[in-house]
């Protein structure tokens, strides 16, 4: 099974709503814990793959400074999830590469879990 067909198997067997499959560029968008997040690889990465959870606060000119001092506390403490800053967004990321089968559904609720716990990490330094 290659990396796409395994992540639309664990989705399905956790029961995760999901919201679109584009097979063609082999993206999945679904809800996790009242998030959307995107699921994303490539046929050319062997055992790797993505995951998105964008947009979860604004950056304008008024917040810029803060925004960035926060994230780049985020991506100190955090394990495994970066935080980016794109346009007028910020977006964690999770980039992983699995080992086997086996590691992949270790790895996915690893990845999933922390992408959360990033967002949440984020939140408090922002009150």
């Amino acid at each position: 099974m290659d990396t796409f067909e395994l992540a639309q198997k664990y989705f399905a067997d956790h029961n995760y709503r999901i919201i679109e499959i584009d097979t063609a560029n082999q993206v999945i968008t679904l809800r996790f814990q009242m998030n959307t997040i995107h699921f994303w690889c490539s046929p050319n990465d062997d055992n790797f793959f993505c995951l998105a959870l964008p947009r979860f606060t604004d950056v304008n000119e008024y917040n810029i400074e803060q925004v960035k001092e926060n994230c780049h506390q985020v991506n100190k403490d955090a394990k495994l999830v970066k935080l980016y800053i794109l346009d007028e967004v910020i977006i964690a990321s999770a980039e992983i590469f699995y080992l086997a089968e086996e590691d992949f559904n270790f790895q996915m609720n690893n990845a999933l879990k922390q992408l959360i716990a990033a967002k949440t990490m984020y939140k408090k330094l922002d009150n």
